[in-house]
């Protein structure tokens, strides 16, 4: 191969590399509304009348509030994770790590007794979420499409 060749070459790789690298992560941040309608929930709570998802992302730095609304009864978890593929222990409620993808996040989430694999992306447009759920563990597998509409602020 000639130099000419390998410099090209290795300035292709270059470009490709960098483009990867330096490609945005799509902001997720609001406050996104389940749409029961257009969601495909295979374990499905019969008593779960909204879920509400609250994120905050700047960059890599992904934070989100989840609240299950029962009735008149909302129970809250919230945990903050870094998109850059490292296993961490969140809270001491389990260990995770959130990477980038082409469309959007993958969150990992796993203890002993199941695995959770959430792939987070935008929908039709930037006005709909869509969260791509396997589970595997007590009490049952399931896979899930929860669909949220972002909440407009007035």
């Amino acid at each position: 191969m000639s130099s000419k060749s390998k410099i090209l070459l290795t300035l292709l790789c270059i470009i490709l590399f960098q483009t990867k690298e330096l490609a945005q992560t799509p902001n997720f941040s609001g406050t996104w509304v389940l749409n029961f309608e257009k969601s495909a929930i295979e374990d499905k709570d019969k008593n779960l009348t909204r879920q509400i998802f609250e994120i905050i992302q700047s960059g890599d730095d992904f934070g989100l509030k989840i609240f299950h609304i029962y009735g008149d009864k909302k129970r809250k978890i919230g945990f903050r994770m870094l998109a850059d593929g490292r296993t961490r222990r969140v809270k001491l409620l389990f260990k995770g790590k959130l990477e980038r993808t082409e469309d959007g996040l993958q969150a990992t989430m796993w203890r002993n007794n199941y695995l959770n694999m959430v792939h987070y992306k935008f929908g039709a447009n930037q006005n709909e979420l869509i969260a791509d759920e396997t589970y595997k563990g007590i009490p049952k597998n399931h896979h899930s499409i929860w669909v949220f509409d972002k909440q407009v602020v007035q």
